[in-house]
Parts: structure tokens; sequence; C-alpha cells
């Protein structure tokens, strides 16, 4: 049988054999070629199968349609050596974003290795920067609105978990979800989180490591954990001046 002919359950059969027989040291790429039989598989027939949520939340059904041949594809890309060909890659993102995203606008940019979890819910205004190692967890809705900045790092979140059924686990409990909404011209900082039910107005600076749980108006600086106002943003006349020197 070929590696490409091997179902998932058989790759992890003939992994836990080699495992249990000390077999595996100085033979991991029979593994690594396996695996990646299975790689070949979804390539060629879109063919693969999505985890259950361990915590009894519904993301399969996040990843059920045709998009998520798209999605995968990415992923997989940002593993490859011509993810590292940073204005290629780009241009590679935007073009499989048109077929993940609820929403795209023009000119969005995507650096390496954000974790989208499923873009369906996920509306993107013009020139939107998200730099890497950011995460969209779009389980809720997410709104993002033109030329506003996503740091590297920074998380969206748009889901919790319930914490108070003790009839069940605590892993099992399900989880919570609510839209996040964020304005235009805005900065969220390197590795900054927002949390579920927050939305952030137009020209908002969210300082890096910051925490957001609340709402935050138009115009402001905030920082913190969780993120309080640090000053307003006033708008200033450059009309004439150096910028260099402002």
């Amino acid at each position: 049988m070929g590696d490409a002919d091997r179902t998932e359950a058989e790759v992890l059969q003939e992994l836990e054999r080699m495992v249990d027989a000390d077999e595996l040291v100085g033979r991991g790429d029979r593994f690594i070629d396996m695996a990646g039989g299975l790689v070949d598989r979804f390539l060629t027939t879109g063919s693969f199968r999505i985890a259950e949520d361990p915590f009894g939340g519904k993301d399969a059904s996040l990843l059920a349609d045709d998009h998520a041949y798209y999605l995968m594809l990415w992923r997989i890309f940002d593993r490859t050596p011509a993810a590292a060909l940073a204005d290629f890659a780009i241009k590679v993102r935007r073009i499989l974003a048109k077929r993940i995203f609820k929403r795209l606008g023009e000119g969005v940019i995507f650096h390496h290795d954000v974790y989208i979890l499923s873009g369906q819910n996920t509306s993107l205004g013009d020139g939107v920067f998200v730099n890497r190692g950011a995460t969209l967890d779009d389980r809720g809705p997410i709104t993002i609105g033109d030329h506003t900045m996503i740091a590297a790092g920074a998380i969206l979140t748009t889901h919790g978990h319930i914490l108070d059924d003790f009839s069940k686990p605590l892993p099992f409990g399900g989880r919570t979800k609510a839209p996040i909404t964020i304005g235009s011209n805005t900065v969220i900082g390197f590795r900054s989180v927002v949390m579920p039910d927050v939305t952030i107005g137009d020209r908002v600076i969210v300082a890096s490591n910051s925490v957001v749980t609340s709402d935050i108006p138009d115009r402001w600086v905030v920082g913190g954990m969780p993120a309080k106002k640090i000053k307003e943003l006033v708008p200033r006349d450059y009309t004439g001046m150096d910028i260099a020197d402002a």
C-alpha cells in the first residue's frame, strides 16, 4: 500500500504500532511520509476530517462548506518555503481570502501564520492589515473597519466557556459566543487581546499587551489589563509641516 492510499486511521495505527514496538527511533521519516500522503490526498481530492470540538461547541459546522478547502490550503501554504517570499505570499493569501471571508475589502494584507478559525463570520474593510501570528477566532461575528491594523500576536476572540454548569465536567460545559466590532483607522497593538462582546470605535489605539474587555469610543488611546483610557486623540493640522519634524 502506498502512503497516498493510507487512511488517517491507518496512519495513526501504524504510528502507534511503531511506538509500541519501539521502532520509531531512526524511522521518523516513515511516519512523515505517511502523514504527507494524507496531505497529498487532501490537495487532490479536498478530503479531510474536522476534529470534534472538545469543549462542546460547533466548530465543525464552521468548516463544513467548500470554503474550508481554501482555508486549509492557506494553512498548508504558510508552512511551505514559498510563504517566506513575502510579497508573493501576501498576494496568494489575498486571492484565497476571496473564498474564505464573509466580506473582503480591497487591498487587505495578511502576513504569515495568521490563525483564522473559519472566516465565515468575519467581515473586513478596505486596507485592513493583519500582522504575523494574529488570531481571528470568529465563532461569533468579527467586523473590522477600513484601514485598521491588527498587530503581530494580537487575538480577537468571540467565545467564552460556560463555567457554572456543575452537571458536566468543565471542558464539556459548552461555549458562549458574542461579536467583536472594530472601527476604521484603529490599531490593535502587539499581543493585545480583544474579548467577546466588545465594540471599539474609529481611530482607537490599543497599546501592546492590553486586554480589551469593554467598549472603547472613537479617538482614544487605551492600555492595560483591563484596558483603560490613557488619552484622547485630537486631530492635528499637518499642512505645510515637515512630518519628520512633527
